[in-house]
């Protein structure tokens, strides 16, 4: 749920505090009878990437994987947001500290591949994500499609590691879980109720690590979740996309 509402304390490089899920209840928003894709959207979307010079893709990035779950119909919603395509962008400005994450990850664990769940996200697809928890207990931890969050700006990414042979380690929950254990807040808890196993919590943490050296800010609420610089910088120094 890298949409999340953020509260953010202090400026700089620091952990961010978020409101996090109450429960380990497994709430899923209900799924359409009519799956939509967002293909003429979705093409516009890409067009604009192309074409703004802030944005660069990293699908082709050595040590990276994609696996876009907004282009499929696996993801919260129910939608294929962008039609299919396996594309991702992100701001130049968070490109170096991508490109370090990778070289961390190349030392540390040969062969591993960062996998890329979602990065710049176009504001139609936020709006879609806020409509599928409409009405739900988790409607306002969803940021609204006209203030975005930082997927918006092009200064997020939504990852898990996978290893030499390509598969995913084992975090305990799927991206975009709405579980209290599905961030750090609710780790130990779990862990003691057997819902997470210390191996999964050891795999998240290497994540961690690896992108907390690498410079990027996480949230203790989604394992998956990195932002390039805090909400409140990003908001002071970057406009939202305008589609």
């Amino acid at each position: 749920m890298t949409w999340f509402l953020r509260t953010i304390a202090l400026a700089g490089l620091v952990a961010v505090a978020v409101p996090a899920q109450t429960t380990d209840e497994a709430f899923v928003p209900p799924k359409p009878e009519k799956p939509l894709r967002f293909c003429t959207a979705a093409k516009q979307w890409v067009a604009y990437a192309e074409a703004d010079t802030n944005l660069v893709e990293i699908t082709g990035l050595k040590g990276l994987r994609m696996d876009l779950r907004y282009g499929t119909y696996n993801n919260v919603t129910g939608h294929d947001l962008y039609c299919g395509i396996q594309r991702a962008f992100l701001h130049k400005d968070g490109l170096a500290k991508l490109r370090k994450a990778l070289e961390i990850l190349e030392k540390e664990m040969p062969g591993s591949k960062l996998m890329i769940f979602d990065a710049a996200r176009p504001m139609y697809a936020q709006g879609v994500l806020k409509a599928a928890v409409a009405g739900t207990p988790y409607s306002s931890f969803v940021s609204s499609g006209k203030t975005g969050g930082l997927h918006n700006y092009g200064l997020a990414l939504d990852l898990g590691l996978a290893d030499e042979n390509g598969n995913l380690l084992d975090m305990g929950t799927d991206f975009d879980s709405f579980e209290r254990c599905a961030g750090e807040v609710g780790e130990a808890d779990a862990l003691v109720r057997g819902r997470l196993t210390q191996q999964q919590i050891d795999n998240r943490n290497k994540l961690r690590s690896i992108m907390k050296r690498a410079g990027w800010v996480t949230l203790n609420s989604e394992w998956w979740h990195f932002n390039a610089f805090t909400r409140s910088y990003t908001k002071e120094n970057y406009p939202l996309f305008p589609l």
